[in-house]
């Protein structure tokens, strides 16, 4: 353990020692300087100089109670194919990878995974727990995507389909949406893509 020095600071560096009224002033002053620009960045942060550029296929991995359906529920909703298939040694974790030229979504499958449910003992909400709470995709058609998503029972969850009327006309954020439960519970969102 380091010794601490019982000297006071303007004993050990004397060209630190400022009279107590003016250390009082400049905390002040530095104080009212700041707050200024402390506002300005929290109110309109400056983006990364070297910003990450996505590229496709985007990705996503699910822990899932149901290998096969997952696979099935996904697979056909974004019309994705099989691209890798594996399983541990003793089978009791399986993965299986599925893909198109857009996303990649990896599917695994632990026999001791477990629900938020059960772990929780009780419902919860995933924005309750930390961690993602829900994933989200931007698609041309969401008329369409409504469509198929109920003819292959999707849980519908939510819908925000009209511009609620506090949201400017020229918005350039708000689009149409609805959040919806996968066959395993878990939120996806669907974005009307402007």
């Amino acid at each position: 353990m380091g010794k601490r020095c019982a000297a006071p600071a303007s004993a050990r560096f004397p060209q630190l020692e400022v009279p107590l009224r003016r250390q009082t002033y400049l905390l002040v002053s530095f104080a009212i300087l700041s707050t200024p620009i402390a506002l300005a960045a929290q109110a309109s942060p400056l983006p990364a100089p070297n910003p990450i550029e996505l590229a496709a296929p985007q990705f996503i991995a699910l822990s899932v109670r149901d290998l096969a359906s997952s696979v099935r529920w996904y697979g056909e909703l974004f019309g994705l194919s099989e691209l890798f298939d594996a399983a541990s040694p003793d089978s009791s974790t399986l993965v299986k990878l599925m893909g198109s030229r857009s996303l990649r979504v990896e599917f695994v499958q632990h026999r001791s995974a477990r629900s938020l449910e059960q772990i929780a003992g009780k419902p919860t909400s995933p924005d309750q727990v930390y961690g993602f709470a829900k994933v989200g995709f931007f698609v041309r058609d969401l008329d369409a995507t409504i469509a198929i998503l109920r003819a292959h029972g999707a849980s519908i969850e939510g819908t925000w389909l009209q511009r609620p009327a506090a949201v400017a006309a020229n918005d350039p954020v708000w689009t149409r949406n609805i959040l919806v439960r996968d066959n395993s519970g878990n939120y996806v969102q669907f974005f009307e893509s402007h």
